[in-house]
């Protein structure tokens, strides 16, 4: 093979071999445009995939009757207390007075001249105790403010105080001691080992007492506990005491139908959200594809087939204001969700929630089923890997024998170029020696 085929003969060789090269590669031209679309169709069955289980999530947010427990609880008075309430609460009303805030014990040391040399002075060790919790300091008297400080806060075994320094003026320091939790089981019980010197030297009086919250409820039962947030007198409902009242507030706990619209209007969102991805795929490389058709059929499906053997008034959707539109899409009335709400509450939340029948359970159960392994999206992923996979083995051989092609042609062209060039020397000479022969009319 010459080095540079066409010197010789003046035929562009390079251009012809890449031009027939050209024409050669159109079946694997072919066969990466079908590759490309296949691994868009891959990328898009995999977009399909995340929108169905951002779906399941919405749905499994409600599909059980106790998602549509929702219960708002409000205070007459909330400069008193405050209130929440949780899905075991039920509908009722109660007064409440607070009698007594729970209040955290505090106690103080007495007066030191200075935080780092004095020493607490005396011998033996000093025990703090909450409850049944203890934590030891060894050798306290020889300790300066700061260090006892210092050993309170950072012990690994510190039952539930801390320790800081208050300094009153120039040379009158005082360490003070917090109980971390409010109410009489968690004051801090003090006892030294050593030289009666030692409770002398540091001598910690109490300067507030520990005491445990108190309420009135119904102007009947007194209630008392540790905290200021009580989380177990009225069943599902939490109150947070503010401030000590002679007169009693009202605590009214009901259904919070707007957290209700809006568990609803999530569902409404996340099936219009599911139809758009399914719409947009649909204009794309998924143009077509049974997938998208077959989830669609089953979507609606469920729609269209109504729960049976449920004790709701309710059978459709719509009748609640949960409606297609003629696009497709879900939309929401509220004002008649709201009438539904207070015409049959239990039989809205069956109808969405009913553990076998309700529309959330029977949607999240299809999109289980969509997205489980040997499920339609796995298998239709897994088809179109088998074909890129196909796709990848047919480049390979097209491209070895485009090797093979490009070689018989440079080898065919090489020759030709070497016999056209053999040629034109062959007629140059006979025309150098055609030239050198007299002509006859010089004979004569």
């Amino acid at each position: 093979m010459i080095s540079s085929p066409g010197i010789g003969s003046g035929l562009d060789v390079n251009s012809i071999v890449t031009q027939l090269l050209a024409i050669e590669r159109r079946p694997l031209n072919l066969i990466e445009r079908k590759q490309s679309d296949a691994r868009a169709q891959l990328s898009d069955i995999g977009r399909l995939n995340s929108a169905m289980a951002t779906f399941q999530s919405a749905m499994r947010d409600l599909n059980s009757i106790s998602d549509f427990k929702f219960f708002g609880a409000s205070s007459s008075d909330e400069n008193v207390l405050t209130a929440t309430a949780d899905s075991s609460a039920a509908i009722g009303a109660f007064s409440v007075r607070v009698d007594n805030l729970a209040v955290a014990q505090k106690q103080s040391s007495r007066v030191y001249a200075d935080t780092d040399t004095t020493t607490i002075g005396g011998t033996g060790d000093l025990t703090i105790t909450v409850g049944s919790d203890s934590m030891n300091i060894t050798n306290v008297g020889s300790l300066t403010l700061s260090g006892l400080q210092d050993a309170i806060n950072n012990a690994s075994d510190n039952p539930g105080v801390t320790a800081s320094i208050l300094s009153e003026n120039s040379g009158s320091y005082r360490l003070i001691l917090t109980s971390n939790e409010t109410g009489t089981a968690n004051q801090a019980n003090l006892s030294f080992s050593g030289t009666a010197g030692d409770v002398t030297n540091l001598d910690i009086n109490q300067i507030v007492a520990a005491e445990d919250a108190s309420i009135l409820v119904d102007n009947t039962f007194t209630v008392t506990r540790g905290s200021n947030t009580i989380t177990d007198a009225i069943s599902g409902v939490t109150l947070n005491l503010v401030s000590e009242s002679a007169t009693a507030a009202s605590v009214n706990i009901s259904r919070d139908k707007e957290k209700v619209t809006e568990a609803v209007q999530g569902f409404v969102d996340a099936y219009n959200s599911l139809q758009t991805t399914i719409d947009n795929l649909r204009a794309g490389s998924l143009e077509g594809d049974n997938s998208l058709l077959s989830i669609e059929s089953q979507l609606r499906g469920v729609f269209n087939n109504p729960p049976s053997g449920l004790s709701s008034q309710f059978t459709y959707l719509a009748e609640i204001g949960v409606s297609f539109d003629k696009f497709g899409k879900l939309s929401l009335d509220s004002t008649k969700l709201g009438t539904g709400m207070d015409t049959d509450f239990a039989g809205v939340a069956e109808l969405f929630a009913n553990d076998d029948q309700g529309y959330a359970f029977r949607l999240d159960a299809l999109a289980t089923s969509l997205l489980e392994p040997e499920g339609l999206l796995d298998s239709r992923k897994g088809g179109i890997q088998s074909r890129i996979d196909s796709f990848d083995s047919q480049i390979e051989r097209e491209e070895y024998r485009l090797t093979l092609v490009e070689e018989r042609l440079r080898r065919q062209f090489t020759a030709l170029d070497s016999l056209l060039s053999g040629l034109a020397n062959t007629s140059n000479f006979l025309a150098t020696q055609l030239a050198t022969l007299p002509t006859v009319g010089s004979q004569q």
